[in-house]
C-alpha cells in the first residue's frame, strides 16, 4: 500500500467520524432540524402540490426545490455549524490532534450535504410517482446539482470566515441568499446570458437545458458561472478562515 493511500484512508475515516457526530448534533437541535429539513421539505411539498405535468412547470419546480434545499440544508446549516464549532473551540481541539484541516472541514460539511442528498432523493421519488416528466438530457441536471452544491458549500465556508458568532449568521448569510433567490426568479424573466454568471441563473439554464427548452444563455457558460462562484468561495476561505474564535 502506498503512503498516499495509507494517509488518505485515516483522513477519510476521521472525516466520517466528525460527520456522524455532526448529524447526531443536528438531530438533537430542534431549531437546526426544522431549518435544515422540515422547512425545505414543507416548501417542496407545497411546490409539488401546485405542480403541473408540462415541462416548463417541471423546470420551475425543480429549480425552486433545488435552490431551497441547497440554501437551507447546506448553506445556512453549514455556516451556522462552522461558526458555532469555531466559537466553542471544537475546531481548535480537533486541529490540535492528528486530524488535518481538510478532514475537519470535510467532516463538518458532510453532515449538511447528507441532508441535502436525502431530501433530493425523497423529492425525486415523489416526482417519479406523480409522473412528472423526466429530463431528456439528465447530465445537465446533474451538472446543476453538482455545481450548486459545490458553490453553496464554499459560500458557507467563506461566510463562516467573516461571521463572528452564530447569531450574526442570520445577517451575514442574507447577501448570498438574496443573490441566489433573486437570480433564480430573474432567470426565466430576463433573457440575458450574463445571468448564467449568477448561481440561480446558472441553475435555471442547466435545468432548462436538461429538459431541452429554449435557452437565453449556454449550459457551458452556466457551468463556468457556478465554477467561478466555487473558486471565489475557496479563495475567500483560504485567505479569511480562522480556526479560533473571532472577537
Amino acid at each position: 500500500m502506498s503512503t498516499a493511500t495509507a494517509t488518505t484512508r485515516p483522513s477519510a475515516s476521521r472525516a466520517w467520524v466528525i460527520a456522524r457526530t455532526e448529524l447526531r448534533l443536528i438531530a438533537r437541535s430542534k431549531a437546526t432540524l426544522v431549518s435544515a429539513t422540515a422547512f425545505p421539505l414543507m416548501f417542496a411539498a407545497f411546490v409539488i402540490a401546485q405542480a403541473e405535468t408540462a415541462r416548463n412547470a417541471a423546470v420551475g419546480m425543480i429549480c425552486m426545490v433545488l435552490a431551497f434545499f441547497a440554501l437551507f440544508a447546506i448553506y445556512l446549516t453549514a455556516t451556522t455549524t462552522l461558526v458555532t464549532r469555531r466559537q466553542d473551540l471544537f475546531l481548535k481541539r480537533l486541529r490540535s490532534g492528528e486530524t488535518g484541516d481538510g478532514a475537519i472541514l470535510a467532516g463538518v460539511l458532510a453532515a449538511p450535504l447528507v441532508l441535502f442528498l436525502a431530501q433530493v432523493a425523497v423529492v425525486a421519488g415523489v416526482l417519479v410517482a406523480l409522473d412528472i416528466p423526466a429530463p431528456s438530457r439528465p447530465w445537465w441536471l446533474l451538472a446543476a446539482v453538482v455545481g450548486l452544491v459545490a458553490s453553496t458549500l464554499t459560500a458557507a465556508t467563506a461566510t463562516a470566515a467573516i461571521t463572528p458568532n452564530a447569531s450574526a449568521a442570520q445577517i451575514s448569510t442574507m447577501p448570498y441568499i438574496t443573490v441566489v433567490l433573486g437570480s433564480l426568479v430573474a432567470g426565466p424573466l430576463v433573457e440575458s446570458p450574463y445571468l448564467d454568471l449568477t448561481p440561480g441563473g446558472a441553475v435555471v439554464t442547466l435545468v432548462r437545458a436538461a429538459y431541452d427548452l429554449e435557452l437565453a444563455g449556454s449550459p457551458w457558460f452556466a457551468i463556468a458561472g457556478l465554477a467561478l462562484w466555487t473558486w471565489v468561495g475557496v479563495d475567500l476561505t483560504r485567505r479569511l478562515f480562522r480556526w479560533e474564535p473571532r472577537h
